[in-house]
């Protein structure tokens, strides 16, 4: 028999929507590059979302668990990004265009200085990337999650965190039991149907 009103339960899978507001934050929520760089960049297009969703974790005083990669990439992502709004699909030939330079220069900076002012805000952790040496190659083996991702899931699992923020459906190759997702709501389906049941 369906439930009330003909809906079938939905089996969540450990995969939860940053727009839905009940949701519960676990203590602590581990942040992955794709959810920071989308919070931080007002023209990104996940931006209002993204931004609620961290202005949700600011008011809720929940630690925060990033790795040390985290600002390696998120500064790698926002050059990228400069480059493509100018360039579009040749940003990559134009990568040591004197002309692109400055601009993604002053974005990528702007961006690296809003970071370090959110983890000052934040009660926060990094995890070194010493501290998962063996870890992350181990999701990479077990599960087939992409290097840097593993590092993300590593971090996140070394320092205690039971879920991840994160735009990347790859984590969802990690089952439930090592981390929940909170994505935003159109890559819900992608996630759920990757994670193992």
């Amino acid at each position: 028999m369906s439930p009330a009103g003909g809906r079938r339960p939905v089996h969540t899978r450990g995969v939860f929507a940053l727009e839905q507001e009940q949701l519960v934050l676990p203590d602590p929520i581990a942040l992955d590059t794709s959810f920071v760089l989308e919070a931080l960049i007002a023209t990104q297009p996940l931006h209002g979302v993204c931004d609620a969703f961290l202005t949700r974790i600011f008011d809720s005083g929940i630690r925060v668990v990033t790795s040390e990669l985290l600002r390696a990439e998120l500064a790698e992502a926002t050059f990228a990004n400069a480059l493509k709004e100018r360039w579009r699909g040749k940003w990559r030939t134009h990568r040591t265009d004197g002309r692109s330079r400055p601009r993604a220069g002053r974005l990528l900076n702007h961006t690296l200085a809003r970071y370090d002012d959110m983890l000052g805000s934040l009660p926060h952790s990094s995890v070194r990337l010493g501290q998962v040496p063996s870890s992350a190659p181990t999701l990479m083996i077990d599960y087939g999650l992409a290097s840097y991702d593993a590092i993300h899931a590593a971090s996140a699992i070394a320092a205690g965190a039971r879920a991840i923020v994160t735009l990347d459906t790859g984590f969802a190759l990690l089952p439930a039991t090592q981390l929940a997702i909170y994505t935003d709501r159109s890559r819900l389906a992608s996630c759920r149907k990757k994670r193992a049941r």
